[in-house]
């Protein structure tokens, strides 16, 4: 197929097909909407593709983008078989033939998403899409395999140049993917990183994108923070969330909590949890808090789709604690604690700590010492009110303005790579 340049777009627009290959964990759903929405604001043509349609909608609806002539959303269910697929299908197994089923993934680690997958519905969206789509984005690589042979079969399956982002980059930038011609470059939320895979590759681009977050609130208090602020008693609030697991230092949280004056401080845990990530000392940690869960502690185990009510528990607490474990990578919990003035707790060493250090919105303690914890929630629970300066700085830096000058400079670098 005659795919039709970026160079020459439709009545001088650009079109481009985002693709979200994950919905429902974690911040992905914002992000895509966030990219969407940056897209349509620069003026592209964007074909959305997402597992869940109904939520990018909502997303953009409160954006005021959901009825842009600019955008179409296309069906994720693609390559569902049509009913003579599935009769010739069901006639074959009655009669002992072997499908010779084209999505068979016996050669695909279960742990990763499928490369041939994105592929074929990329392949068979593109007669779909209300504009021939000249790039294709990919908003999360981190949960790709790395090599084998389902990226040779999706590099000769595809013909549009791509790129994605990474949000937990490699240090080595060895995936197979970086071999193909069609890929242009990858985005990373670290300068470093991106610094470092140009050296690399000088031949692709690399784009840093800064880590912003959603700052949205719901227009009236939840029962949620209601609940919250009753039972906090006007106690100190200490909110930990997302998604719990092994790095979220689970056995450090929970022996803060113990340490931690009950009078003064009221700690909050909200976000999906998945134990067979946790360390055996987190492990322990969290049996002894599910046999004896003190007053002092709110845990709702659940991924939050509303992110305007995770904002709003967010905003109603007083301190954010982000000491993780061995966590070398960006996160949107300094956008958070900036956007809404909110001191942040991390741990010291890492991308994190470095950044609150350089903008001094919250304090870094040894990932372990529980101790030195203890110290600095006391001191940050007196402290968000000297921090208005550092506040505005992160969130200059940290804007959707800055991320969307950046997204769209590599989009046009990429371009000019085709």
């Amino acid at each position: 197929m005659n795919h039709l340049s970026m160079t020459q777009p439709i009545s001088g627009l650009p079109s481009i097909l985002l693709y979200n290959p994950i919905s429902g964990h974690g911040h992905l759903d914002s992000w895509n909407a966030m990219f969407v929405s940056i897209l349509l604001d620069a003026g592209w043509r964007v074909n959305a593709m997402t597992p869940d349609a109904q939520d990018l909608m909502q997303r953009l609806k409160s954006k005021n983008q959901a009825r842009l002539e600019r955008l179409y959303v296309l069906d994720w269910n693609v390559l569902r078989p049509s009913f003579t697929q599935r009769v010739l299908g069901r006639l074959q197994r009655m009669i002992g033939i072997q499908s010779r089923d084209q999505n068979n993934t016996k050669d695909l680690d279960p742990r990763f998403l499928d490369p041939l997958e994105f592929g074929r519905r990329i392949n068979a969206s593109i007669k779909k899409c209300k504009w021939p789509p000249s790039f294709v984005f990919n908003m999360y690589m981190d949960m790709y395999p790395s090599e084998g042979a389902r990226w040779l079969q999706f590099e000769n399956l595809n013909t549009l140049p791509w790129a994605g982002i990474r949000f937990v980059p490699t240090p080595e930038h060895s995936e197979i993917y970086y071999t193909q011609t069609a890929l242009k470059g990858m985005c990373f939320l670290d300068e470093g990183v991106c610094e470092q895979a140009q050296r690399i590759m000088p031949d692709k681009v690399f784009g840093y994108l800064p880590d912003i977050t959603e700052n949205a609130l719901p227009l009236t208090e939840s029962a949620l923070v209601r609940e919250i602020k009753d039972k906090a008693r006007g106690r100190k609030i200490i909110f930990m969330g997302g998604t719990i697991g092994g790095n979220k230092n689970l056995a450090s949280w929970y022996q803060l909590i113990h340490q931690a004056d009950a009078r003064a401080f009221y700690f909050v845990q909200i976000g999906e949890m998945f134990e067979n990530t946790l360390t055996p000392e987190d492990v322990l940690e969290l049996a002894r808090m599910k046999k004896q869960c003190p007053e002092n502690l709110y845990i709702k185990l659940e991924y939050l789709p509303d992110e305007a009510m995770f904002n709003e528990v967010i905003r109603a607490s007083d301190i954010i604690f982000a000491v993780y474990r061995n966590f070398k990578i960006s996160s949107n919990m300094p956008g958070k604690a900036a956007a809404f003035n909110i001191p942040i707790l991390v741990a010291e060493g890492y991308l994190m700590g470095d950044r609150v250090s350089k903008y001094g919105i919250g304090l870094t303690v040894p990932e372990h010492d529980v101790g030195a914890m203890m110290g600095a929630i006391s001191t940050l629970a007196h402290a968000s009110g000297s921090m208005t300066t550092q506040f505005e700085a992160y969130r200059r830096d940290f804007s959707i303005q800055a991320l969307s000058e950046r997204f769209t400079d590599f989009l046009k670098k990429c371009v000019s790579n085709v």
